[in-house]
């Protein structure tokens, strides 16, 4: 059997009907990456970065046999499977659905296409409290530091409300 490594995946969207677009994409997760053992509340946060819709976002604990590499390519994978066009500039932009790596295994990775920890979760609330749902015990490889503590020293305090409870698929 292929060990398991624990990875966070941080879900947003903020086009179409994005629970519906949410609830499938932890669906393909859990079919086509690994287990998904966590899911966080969905919060609504406003856009961060650029003026859009609001998005929804959450976060999930999965465990999963692939590489940090053939993770992101699988989640890549799935962002287009959900309608997801890629823009060749790298501003803000609104999108149907975005997953970002959040951590692995609590390595730290730094390779042109993957840093691991995201190096702006610690700045974002829409990261951090979806986070804190999972219950984990999270400790930032590179900050020493908590989920709780990312969140008292986080300058960002846009209002991020829970709008629902998300079920594991």
């Amino acid at each position: 059997m292929k060990s398991q490594n624990q990875s966070i995946l941080s879900i947003g969207s903020n086009q179409g009907n994005r629970l519906e677009t949410i609830q499938k994409c932890i669906q393909l997760i859990q079919l086509e990456i690994g287990t998904v053992f966590s899911v966080s509340k969905l919060y609504e946060t406003p856009s961060w970065g650029f003026e859009s819709d609001s998005f929804y976002n959450c976060a999930i604990a999965i465990q999963t046999s692939k590489s940090a590499q053939k993770l992101l390519s699988s989640c890549l994978k799935i962002e287009k499977k959900l309608g997801r066009i890629r823009s060749l500039h790298e501003d803000y932009q609104p999108r149907i659905i975005d997953i970002d790596i959040i951590s692995f295994e609590n390595v730290i990775i730094d390779s042109a296409n993957l840093v691991v920890p995201h190096p702006q979760m610690q700045d974002r609330l829409f990261v951090l409290l979806p986070m804190k749902d999972l219950q984990l015990e999270f400790v930032h490889p590179i900050m020493n530091k908590s989920t709780q503590d990312l969140i008292d020293s986080c300058k960002d305090k846009s209002n991020c409300k829970v709008v629902s409870n998300l079920a594991l698929p």
